[in-house]
């Protein structure tokens, strides 16, 4: 029995979701193979996500050559790079301002490492108890008194017009790629393709590509001033591009176009350019040093970010741009500390959270929940494990101290809902003091006052949105453990990268029995599941032991289920397993 071109819908899950499968036409199957080397379920799996016959040899080329775009394309970039060409001919003082997040820190590194041997460069990363998001009134006087009158912000800036235009002997320019409804009135260039009059198409870029994309056109136009015909070193960039693809999965913007090509050829470049911060990341975790998009995502990303989260948001910024290894070293080893503590504080306040949101709120449809105790440095990961655990658009706040009467908050979308749309909307509205941020993710600062306010904003836009209940899910395939080997798992991979817009293949895995369960830590759970014909897979359900699918799990031991997961590879003792990622069960 082809167990592909079975029909398998309309099964409920435990987390109230229905999963579908309709099987991919196989004469078109038939006529795509003939074209490319690809078999059925990996067709299966581009045709789900859009990627048809027509548009194949495009996607497979992940060329650098082939997907940059000239930067021109975005508004003001040539405007901006005249300007910075201008003060490193001039050799003038630059000061930088970046974010400090990962793809903020990354954006400060990238520009900071091309500039600093052609120019006196000065960077700023804002500590997120003390100074807020972006540009302050402090950094500005710092860089005053040092006769600074270039500054560049780095995934910051947009939002930042009224401080900007009070500087006026400073010349501003802004790299950012956050929804903003400011066009070209804010600073001297404001580069920005997520402006609402940016024809570039590039929307969906972090920061960080932005930023490369600047210094491909600034290492253009210093040629044109034959810059390096008078001694300087002229630079390989493609040194930057493991950084660029660090940003872009760690921000979780849209794994497409451009974005697929950073993240393919930067994972490949690692091992060219290696960086001695990464480096040590890596050695402080036992990792391998071909860092893949999981390594990317749950070990190197949270210690970058451990430094802003609790209280040292330079530590990011130090590790990725020292050139000498006992430096790297010890910061990474400060920052797994700090990682640590901020696993700790996060688990302390999630569980306050959780029990005011299960106590008030669970009616929210987009959830607004504000708790005075909430450590600032983490409630942006409360807001990402709310909307994963409710499957809702999450909004978590918290005050600041000593200004009880200001909250400041972070946000994580869910489904259909554009949360930076939503968080612009509410700060044009005036609900909102400030905020920004894309699709995925936004932060924002509101007086306690209109905090109704802002609910009754949120809902109104997410009933217009008429999202229903029940969340439809389309599997990619049917498998049973008999047909998961390391080569197949291998496959699906090198499709990836997957992430926003390219989400990892999902399959149902029907009439499994759950084996040798395990409990980790209260959080996990470990077991294999086996088919009719006695074959097993080892799998796991990360962060599900207090919820329905755990206790599904635990009650159900020994018993046939159906699946809906994902497939990876564990490795352990220097072995390669294939594995499944459990998402969500049924009963039988």
């Amino acid at each position: 029995m082809d167990i592909q071109s079975l029909k398998f819908e309309g099964i409920n899950s435990i987390s109230n979701n229905t999963w579908y499968y309709r099987p991919l036409n196989k004469e078109l199957i038939k006529q795509t193979k003939k074209q490319f080397d690809l078999d059925g379920l990996l067709l299966t799996i581009l045709a789900n996500r859009g990627i048809e016959a027509t548009n194949l040899k495009k996607f497979l080329d992940h060329s650098l050559r082939n997907n940059i775009p000239d930067p021109k394309v975005i508004n003001d970039m040539e405007k901006a790079i005249k300007r910075i060409s201008k003060a490193v001919l001039n050799e003038e003082q630059i000061g930088i301002i970046g974010d400090y997040d990962v793809d903020g820190i990354v954006s400060a590194s990238i520009l900071y490492n091309y500039l600093k041997p052609y120019c006196h460069v000065i960077v700023k990363i804002p500590d997120r108890f003390t100074d807020g998001y972006g540009p302050n009134e402090r950094f500005i006087e710092e860089f005053k008194q040092n006769n600074i009158n270039l500054v560049i912000t780095v995934d910051c800036g947009s939002n930042s017009a009224d401080l900007i235009s009070k500087a006026s002997n400073i010349d501003f320019i802004i790299f950012d790629h956050h929804q903003t409804d400011h066009l070209g009135d804010i600073g001297f260039a404001n580069v920005n393709p997520n402006r609402n009059d940016d024809k570039s198409g590039l929307s969906y870029l972090a920061a960080a590509s932005v930023v490369f994309l600047a210094i491909i056109s600034l290492n253009r136009e210093l040629k044109n001033q034959s810059f390096f015909e008078r001694g300087q070193p002229d630079r390989d960039l493609l040194q930057f591009v493991p950084l660029v693809a660090l940003a872009t999965i760690a921000d979780v913007v849209p794994l497409c176009k451009l974005n697929r090509a950073f993240v393919k050829q930067g994972l490949k470049l690692y091992e060219r350019y290696n960086n001695n911060g990464i480096d040590s990341i890596l050695r402080q975790n036992n990792s391998k040093s071909n860092i893949t998009p999981q390594d990317i995502g749950y070990v190197i990303s949270p210690m970058i970010n451990a430094g802003g989260r609790m209280g040292n948001s330079n530590l990011g910024f130090e590790l990725l741009t020292s050139d000498r290894i006992e430096v790297t070293d010890k910061i990474a080893a400060e920052l797994k500390s700090l990682n640590e503590s901020r696993k700790s504080k996060e688990q302390y306040c999630l569980d306050l959270a959780i029990e005011k949101y299960e106590c008030n709120h669970k009616n929210e449809s987009i959830i607004t929940l504000e708790l005075d105790a909430l450590h600032i440095g983490v409630i942006g990961l409360i807001a990402s494990r709310f909307k994963d655990r409710y499957q809702k658009t999450s909004c978590i706040m918290t005050s600041l101290s000593g200004e009880d009467q200001i909250l400041i908050g972070s946000a994580r979308s869910s489904g259909d809902v554009n949360i930076g749309e939503l968080i612009e909307g509410a700060l044009s509205n005036r609900i909102l003091i400030s905020g920004g941020g894309h699709k995925m993710a936004a932060g924002f600062k509101l007086h306690r006052k209109n905090l109704n306010l802002f609910r009754n904003f949120l809902t109104k836009a997410e009933l217009a949105l008429d999202t229903n209940e029940k969340k439809m899910i389309k599997a990619d395939g049917l498998l049973m453990a008999s047909a998961v080997t390391n080569e197949l798992v291998e496959k699906i991979i090198d499709l990836g990268p997957f992430g926003n817009s390219f989400e990892e293949p999902l399959f149902i895995f029907p009439g499994h029995r759950i084996q040798e369960l395990t409990a980790l830590n209260n959080q996990h759970l470990k077991l294999k599941i086996c088919d009719s014909d006695g074959f097993r897979i080892n799998a796991i359900s990360f962060r599900t032991f207090d919820l329905p699918l755990g206790h599904l799990l635990r009650e159900n031991q020994n018993k046939r289920l159906h699946f809906l997961g994902r497939l990876a590879m564990n490795f352990w003792n220097n072995k390669a397993t294939p594995q499944l990622i459990i998402d969500d069960a049924a009963i039988t």
